[in-house]
């Protein structure tokens, strides 16, 4: 094991290299590494046409990140990840075939690291059939470029179930919080232990070498054996941040907190300025009537996250259980900058393990986002012309919940509301709708969870649907919305109208508390 300057580090990276990142957005993300790729790329022309991978979103969903290497044309060859973190320059690239890219699950990635440590051909899964990253479809594949059969469709005893291969990973590039002299690292102030272990232990299985970066390097009696997440016989070379304020921040929104590492617990509810009553917090009220008691939780990016805080309002967070994709159990997960993060938690787990436990159908019931929806209930998260965000962790956790509830406005770009006298009143419609005729990938495939007799809702703003084999069908709407104005005037297609239709209940258009917990 070496101690290393981060150029010495980088100097291991060859030309042609599959290079494997760990990391949730900011946290153990070893972004100095990128900065003196992209430097020795600049002054040598080399690394060049690397693969690049990595399982979450690697950055900070802005500046900094992975990406940072697509800034100099030919350091990056291929791109496989879980999701693209809003980088413009990445997609880019992809849009006018200048790197080969595959987008897929984030669960699957992670598994497909499992596979290689494990010596076996590679992950066998249901998870992603019928949707963008099945052969039949396009294999995860984004753009014309990309050949590479990174998924095979295969059938086991009379069943359908996706092959996704196993890498081989040259480098494995991982960050921590100490080191010791033989190579041990902990993950202390970090915000989860994110994918470190896993990357690490494939590069190893791969016969490549593991790369750390770390804030702290100590003698081996200055560690517990018990703090030490990452052993250092998976550990080749390490070092020591130069700048830990740029380079290794705990979240995009924070250098170091104990209260994210669950050191410390807060109040946050005496903290918090509560939710306007707007359409985000709308849907997040409809949302909450459908948690149970003890019920565990996954709550995705944008308006879900305003599901805790509802939940929180009405007295019913503490009999919940609330899980994060990057590991965390429990306590009330964080959104925006500190995405991935949580405050008073019970546990953390690797990435690996979390989704373990969703894609074995551990959730109760879980609240995503939506951005377009067909006429038969598919979702489209990933991709919209020449936008390309990534799937993420969507169709790991949708493909698998007992019960599924999507959450979003009726249309985006300019959507104005408000309540009078207990009425949704639309003031401005949003420029763009998003129950289209055809969406360009699918995410979730609304039939194949009405075959599996999954249970799953539409909530928006202004009215609930249901899918149904013969597609979606409205169930609820607001006080005060017109059908044919307000919704199906909306949409690209027609929409069927249940013969029970109900109203929405009132008390979610009163700023007053719901009382949920009286019922709950």
């Amino acid at each position: 094991m070496k101690k290393l300057t981060v150029q010495e580090a980088a100097e291991w990276i060859k030309d042609g290299d599959t290079v494997a990142f760990s990391g949730f957005l900011l946290t153990a993300f070893a972004r100095e590494i990128v900065i003196a790729m992209k430097e020795k790329f600049e002054k040598t022309g080399s690394p060049k046409n690397l693969t690049v991978m990595h399982a979450s979103g690697c950055g900070n969903n802005a500046d900094q990140g992975v990406f940072e290497l697509m800034e100099r044309e030919g350091l990056v060859s291929k791109y496989i990840c879980g999701h693209y973190t809003r980088s413009k320059r990445s997609v880019e690239l992809v849009n006018r075939n200048a790197i080969e890219s595959h987008n897929l699950p984030i669960g699957m990635l992670c598994k497909m690291y499992q596979a290689k440590i494990e010596g076996k051909i590679g992950e066998f899964s249901k998870i992603g059939l019928h949707t963008f990253v099945d052969p039949r479809y396009s294999g995860g594949k984004m753009n014309s470029v990309t050949k590479d059969d990174l998924v095979e469709l295969v059938d086991i005893q009379g069943e359908e179930y996706l092959l996704y291969k196993a890498p081989n990973i040259d480098i494995g590039i991982i960050r921590g919080t100490t080191v010791d002299e033989h190579g041990n690292l902990t993950m202390e102030e970090e915000a989860s232990f994110a994918d470190a272990l896993e990357v690490a232990m494939a590069t190893k299985a791969s016969g490549g070498k593991v790369i750390a970066q770390v804030k702290y390097y100590v003698k081996d009696s200055s560690i517990d054996r018990p703090n030490v997440k990452v052993p250092g016989i998976f550990v080749d070379g390490f070092y020591v941040t130069e700048d830990a304020q740029e380079y290794h921040r705990q979240t995009p929104g924070e250098l170091y907190s104990p209260i994210l590492s669950g050191y410390n617990h807060t109040d946050i509810t005496s903290k918090k300025v509560p939710l306007v009553l707007d359409e985000r917090k709308i849907i997040a009220r409809r949302a909450a009537f459908e948690i149970k008691r003890d019920t565990v939780v996954n709550l995705g990016f944008g308006i879900p996250e305003n599901i805790a805080l509802v939940a929180d309002e009405e007295g019913m967070i503490q009999h919940l259980v609330l899980t994060v994709e990057s590991g965390i159990i429990g306590g009330i997960p964080l959104g925006g900058k500190h995405f991935g993060a949580a405050v008073n938690a019970w546990a953390t787990m690797s990435m690996s393990q979390i989704f373990d436990y969703y894609n074995g159908g551990g959730l109760d019931i879980s609240f995503l986002g939506f951005a377009e929806v067909d006429p038969y209930g598919d979702v489209n998260v990933n991709k919209f012309g020449p936008s390309i965000a990534g799937v993420g962790g969507f169709i790991d956790i949708s493909q698998s919940t007992k019960q599924m509830v999507f959450c979003g406005t009726m249309t985006s770009g300019g959507l104005k509301i408000k309540i009078e006298n207990g009425n949704l009143v639309i003031v401005q419609e949003g420029k763009r709708k998003k129950f289209v005729k055809e969406i360009e990938t699918i995410c979730y495939n609304s039939r194949y969870g009405v075959q599996r007799g999954q249970n799953c809702i539409f909530i928006t703003e202004r009215c609930v649907f249901r899918p149904t084999e013969d597609g979606l069908e409205l169930i609820e709407i607001a006080p005060g919305i017109d059908i044919d104005r307000d919704i199906k005037d909306q949409m690209e297609f027609p929409i069927k109208v249940s013969k029970d239709l109900k109203t929405m209940d009132p008390r979610i258009f009163n700023i007053e508390p719901m009382e949920l917990r009286k019922a709950f």
